[in-house]
């Protein structure tokens, strides 16, 4: 189990921390308990929501204002109030182009995210037929662009907007905390290694088995619970 800190400034992942990893995007309601529980810790430390969600699209999944990061960087604000976009003209004009490009395949799903898009591969019958299709595609993929592959998934970001940029800069707003990071994802890998290579502390949490460079790791959403409990 990660150690509980005195003084902890929260960095929540949503899909596979928060909430379990489901086939439907839309259908990934967070764990029983994490509502009650994201209230009882907000009321006595900051806790950010980190995600590659659209945070607008995440308030119909949490109902509370929530400090958060969106689009895996490319957003910061609030679930269910204002969002700052921080993502470049030039890129959204190219995520757009990519987005009407999509190689059709059946079982391919695309998750609309605002101005940014990810591609579902879940559901397909031949799985390393997609990856292929998919690669082929990214091939034409403007260099201000960057292609994450996660779990069954292929998401697209502008270049050099990441969690681990995201992290960095609320970390430095809360010089006397200790950052706690949980995430499940390949792209929180990222903010592990931005928060590492901060001159203090950080709990870095893996959720989930994968290849990880954070320091601890918990096995899923249930033991996610149990942990943050301990702070309440």
């Amino acid at each position: 189990m990660p150690p509980v800190v005195d003084r902890p400034l929260f960095f929540l992942d949503y899909d596979g921390t928060l909430a379990p990893i489901v086939d439907d995007p839309s259908a990934a309601t967070p764990h029983p308990d994490v509502p009650d529980l994201l209230r009882a810790l907000d009321d006595r430390f900051p806790v950010w929501i980190v995600t590659g969600r659209d945070l607008r699209a995440l308030s119909s999944f949490l109902d509370q204002p929530l400090r958060a990061i969106g689009l895996h960087g490319a957003q910061e604000g609030v679930v269910g109030g204002e969002v700052r976009r921080l993502m470049p003209d030039d890129a959204a004009e190219a995520l757009t182009r990519l987005r009407r490009s999509v190689p059709e395949v059946d079982g391919l799903h695309v998750e609309d995210k605002d101005e940014a898009f990810a591609v579902h591969y879940r559901e397909v019958d031949d799985e390393r037929e997609a990856q292929d299709r998919l690669s082929t595609w990214l091939d034409a993929m403007p260099e201000m662009l960057d292609a994450i592959w996660g779990k069954k998934v292929v998401e697209l970001r502008p270049e050099g907007l990441t969690k681990g940029t995201a992290v960095r800069r609320v970390a430095e707003e809360y010089p006397d905390r200790t950052p706690v990071y949980l995430g499940d994802d390949t792209t929180d890998e990222d903010a592990f290694e931005a928060l590492q290579a901060l001159d203090r502390t950080a709990v870095t949490v893996r959720i989930g088995d994968a290849e990880t460079g954070a320091d601890y790791r918990l096995a899923g959403p249930d033991e996610v619970v149990a942990y943050l409990s301990q702070y309440c």
